[in-house]
């Protein structure tokens, strides 16, 4: 059996001597084999471990349950991504970064060991680089992107390091309490945007090109969820990093006028939905966070290509410039309301079926389920304003659109298909809940469910009547801790130029002046310590003896300092001879006791 992840990284070699409708043709053919050997892949035999000493030992290609349920997951997702990018001729090295993603995704998925997984871990890191440095202007972000995640890769090693010292083998498993539980759990997080340290998130995805964000929002993020998922026993205070991630970012996108910097902070809140599930520490948790992890590749890539596919006729990205595409994109505009009700967890598409799951796991967990209800209400409220801003309001005066109306063809046929996934999962919820490893049920149609959708709806609804700023596109807040970063960045090249540095220069005239004095001491060290002995003994002389010797010393003194260096005194009397003999003896006794 051929690993999945091979695929993608063998075939994306072809792709710079390729051009044209062969390349697409070979990159569309990767996306298909690629999702057959992930369906197949559950029925493959592992390969390994390969021993190479004690302890050490590689996982290449790990098949259980879940593996197989993520594999096939990012394999659909992968498709959609690669069938959205035949829109135009890509960049080679875009393109290859887009299917790097896809294989560094699927490595991890099928990882068994900490080795391996880092492994794959950089090279996802590298591709997502690829694909942001692609798109035009985007050099800044791609920077930051990569400061970012070489924080999280230092502290991923360090912590995998740790925990493989500890367990004796490389191979993956829970992570115990000590400094790898804090270091892993960092690494981890860079990539899955926990607070603070999401801020890659909103900065680069609106900056690549449309079919790169379109990747991006896929596969990093949701690949830091599923090692969530492989590690496990992280404990409950996961759960409420990903209540302060969901309701974060929830927030943070309701002040957005970027339609893509909507969708990026709408990723960090999504996931820490996901996030949350996995720290209730349950099965039903769990199967919560594999089968949400689904729904929002879904719809946030539904969401993303409409986004993208707006950008590209209109050339605008901002909600206070759009409006009235219902009537111009009409495709677009029915895909992107389909995301976007699956997004606010109506009943009847997808995202109602996986966030009524992790409500219900939830409840294991104090205060967890109505903190991620709250973000839920904000949820419906920034969806709203997107919807409404971008295709149904009256269209600006300013918006000059271009001749070409509804999106190009290849967008459509991926929007298409997303949207019919989400709608098939959201009537039918077992055609993905019977999948997940844990055996766990779906209620999405009980009364309970959709009297808590309900709830969350008309919450959301009474929030958007009652707060009439929110129904105007003008409220922007783009400021983020990134700020402090900053900040704390200036702090720090301030407190190297100024006090550092002074603190630096002090230090150096001060081992200069002890050099000085120590070469001077060493020129004549028997006139050194007569005129320090005299100099203690001056102010004495000074106050208890007569005028007279008093200033006969001080004269004496005066004498020695203007011969010195140059006076070379002899060492005379029988006191310094009775020294030397001592010495001597001292010595002669201490060798012989030894010996």
């Amino acid at each position: 059996m051929i690993p999945p992840a091979t695929i993608y990284l063998a075939g994306l070699l072809a792709v710079p001597v390729l051009s044209g409708a062969a390349r697409k043709t070979w990159v569309a053919g990767l996306g298909f084999v690629g999702f057959v050997a992930a369906l197949l892949a559950g029925a493959g035999q592992p390969a390994g471990p390969y021993v190479f000493g004690p302890g050490i030992e590689l996982l290449l290609f790990s098949v259980d349950p879940s593996r197989s349920f993520a594999g096939v997951v990012f394999a659909i997702a992968a498709l959609l991504a690669i069938l959205y990018s035949l829109h135009r001729d890509l960049p080679p090295v875009e393109t290859m970064g887009i299917l790097a993603s896809a294989g560094a995704a699927m490595g991890i998925v099928y990882a068994g060991d900490f080795i391996t997984v880092f492994i794959f871990w950089e090279l996802l890191a590298l591709a997502s680089l690829a694909i942001i440095w692609s798109a035009p202007g985007s050099g800044g972000s791609g920077f930051r992107y990569l400061l970012f995640h070489i924080f999280g890769g230092a502290c991923l090693l360090a912590g995998s390091a740790i925990a493989v010292v500890a367990s004796g083998s490389t191979l993956l498993a829970p992570v115990g309490p000590g400094p790898q539980y804090l270091l892993i759990s960092v690494g981890i997080g860079v990539n899955a945007a926990f607070i603070p340290l999401h801020t890659w998130v909103p900065d680069a995805y609106p900056r690549a090109t449309v079919a790169g964000t379109v990747a991006l929002s896929i596969f990093t993020t949701k690949a830091a969820v599923f090692l969530l998922v492989v590690l496990g026993g992280w404990g409950q205070g996961l759960a409420y990093m990903g209540a302060l991630m969901a309701i974060y970012g929830a927030i943070f996108a309701l002040f957005q006028d970027d339609i893509r910097r909507v969708l990026s902070y709408s990723v960090i809140s999504q996931v820490g939905y996901m996030v949350a599930a996995v720290g209730t520490g349950t099965a039903m948790g769990t199967d919560a966070a594999l089968a949400h992890m689904t729904c929002d590749i879904l719809f946030k890539t539904l969401l993303f290509m409409a986004a993208g596919a707006v950008i590209i006729r209109t050339g605008i990205s901002r909600m206070s410039r759009l409006g009235g595409l219902a009537k111009t994109m009409p495709l677009t505009g029915i895909a992107a309301v389909f995301g976007g009700l699956a997004l606010a967890g109506v009943p009847g598409l997808n995202g109602s079926v996986s966030k009524g799951m992790i409500i219900e796991a939830g409840a294991d967990v104090p205060y967890l389920a109505p903190l991620l209800l709250f973000a839920a209400v904000i949820t419906v409220i920034y969806v709203s304003r997107f919807l409404w801003f971008v295709f149904f309001r009256k269209a600006p005066d300013n918006l000059g659109i271009r001749k070409e109306r509804e999106a190009p063809v290849p967008m459509l046929v991926a929007m298409g298909i997303a949207a019919i996934l989400c709608i098939l999962i959201g009537l039918f919820p077992d055609l993905l809940v019977s999948h997940l490893p844990g055996g766990s049920v779906a209620h999405p149609f009980s009364q309970t469910h959709l009297v808590e959708s309900g709830a969350v709806l008309l919450a959301a609804g009474i929030v958007l009547l009652i707060a009439k700023p929110l129904r105007s596109p003008g409220m922007v807040y783009e400021t983020d801790i990134d700020r402090a970063y900053c900040a704390a960045g200036r702090a720090l090249v301030w407190t190297v130029k100024n006090p550092l540095s002074s603190g630096a220069r002090g230090i150096d005239r001060m081992i200069g002046r002890i050099v000085s004095l120590a070469t001077r001491v060493s020129q004549n060290p028997v006139m050194t310590i007569r005129i320090w002995t005299r100099a203690l003994a001056l102010p004495f002389v000074q106050a208890f003896f007569d005028p007279g010797y008093a200033d006969q010393f001080e004269s004496a003194l005066d004498g020695i300092r203007k011969r010195y260096p140059d006076e070379r005194p002899g060492i005379r009397g029988s006191g310094y001879g009775l020294i030397l003999i001592c010495i001597i003896a001292f010595l002669y006794y201490l060798l012989g006791a030894h010996a």
